[in-house]
């Protein structure tokens, strides 16, 4: 572990070792980047001291030594690329590095803010089964020499991730196909689609979930939710942590990139289908559920819940609100009518 000199050195670069790995395969294409501020102690309360709000300033800009960037987070016992299943070693190491390492980025605050960033989730359709303020994330946890049996040691920094918690209910009828008179949505794909010798079918539905997902004190762009899905696989790693299965999502084919068409055949290797569909299996969300964002919901949908949630006489706060048509709903969504309308990129 080594310090920045700042008198010398501003930057300092290093590739984890997924990232080596990645690089010597020629698969290292960096697209992000975020900036991390771990080593900074704003609150001189969970340092353990007290100062005055303007000694912050100079201990935090001037005085607080800044830590070079560590590439390597696991012990070479842990991985130990010999020949066997080095494949999927170092795919392990690649998902502990992401869900472990560097996991709190700094965001955008909204510069007319005094406050800090916050959720708001609301549910126009679907109902909470049950919720925490928080719980920690999947930690790896050791006992060495004569610790008790009590004792816990972390490796790593604990979260506090709010969870909220959905069960989703499957509905099943047995109906005439001539005449189905099921009284919930039909899907088709879940449905077996085979008559049966009493010339009966079986339909298949399952209630489906609307959440307006939304960030406060924040720059409202329309694309600023990244959306990942984990399988729970019930196993554990060499130190006790939950091994998270990472699921993939079928990227779609858009004929369009940066208001340039391309060519069919572009576009399918874009999309990673330039020899065929893809094969839908249990590594992708797809085999399990659908998940639609943004425009890509029907807008009769968000307009018949929002229809419900005025007849129960029911508003929701929006704090960058909707940008939808929809008739007769003016008074359902509330914001804040002291924010600012105007485009930041024009002031």
């Amino acid at each position: 572990m080594t310090f920045f000199n700042p008198k010398e050195e501003v930057l300092d670069i290093q590739l984890t070792q997924y990232g080596r790995h990645l690089l010597s395969k020629g698969k290292m294409k960096p697209v992000y980047y975020a900036f991390f501020d771990e080593g900074v102690i704003y609150d001189s309360t969970h340092g353990g001291f007290e100062e005055s709000k303007n000694d912050a300033e100079a201990r935090i800009q001037e005085e607080t030594p800044s830590l070079k960037p560590r590439h390597c987070f696991t012990g070479r016992d842990e991985f130990l690329f010999d020949g066997v299943g080095d494949t999927e070693d170092r795919e392990e190491l690649g998902i502990y590095e992401k869900l472990h390492i560097l996991t709190e980025p700094l965001g955008t605050s909204d510069l007319n803010s005094t406050k800090s960033p916050y959720f708001s989730m609301n549910f126009l359709k679907g109902e909470l089964a049950s919720s925490k303020e928080y719980q920690t994330g999947s930690t790896r946890t050791e006992k060495t020499g004569s610790q008790a049996e009590t004792y816990t040691s972390y490796s790593q920094q604990v979260l506090k991730i709010p969870q909220l918690e959905v069960d989703i209910e499957y509905k099943i009828a047995v109906s005439d196909p001539l005449d189905r008179g099921v009284r919930f949505e039909v899907d088709e794909t879940l449905s077996p689609g085979r008559i049966y010798a009493n010339d009966m079918a079986v339909y298949v539905g399952s209630d489906e979930v609307l959440i307006l997902a939304e960030e406060g004190n924040t720059t409202c762009d329309r694309e600023n939710f990244d959306i990942e899905v984990f399988e729970m696989t019930g196993l554990t790693g060499s130190l006790g942590e939950e091994i998270l299965n990472p699921l993939s999502f079928i990227k779609p084919i858009k004929m369009v990139e940066n208001n340039i068409l391309l060519d069919p055949m572009e576009a399918r290797k874009i999309a990673g289908q330039a020899y065929g569909d893809i094969v839908l299996d249990d590594s992708y969300v797809e085999y399990y559920i659908n998940i639609d964002t943004d425009k890509e919901i029907d807008r009769n949908i968000i307009c018949d819940s929002l229809g419900k949630i005025k007849r129960q006489g029911r508003t929701i706060y929006s704090p960058c609100g909707i940008d939808l048509d929809c008739p007769d709903l003016e008074d359902v969504i509330a914001t804040d009518i002291y924010d600012s309308d105007s485009d930041p990129d024009k002031c």
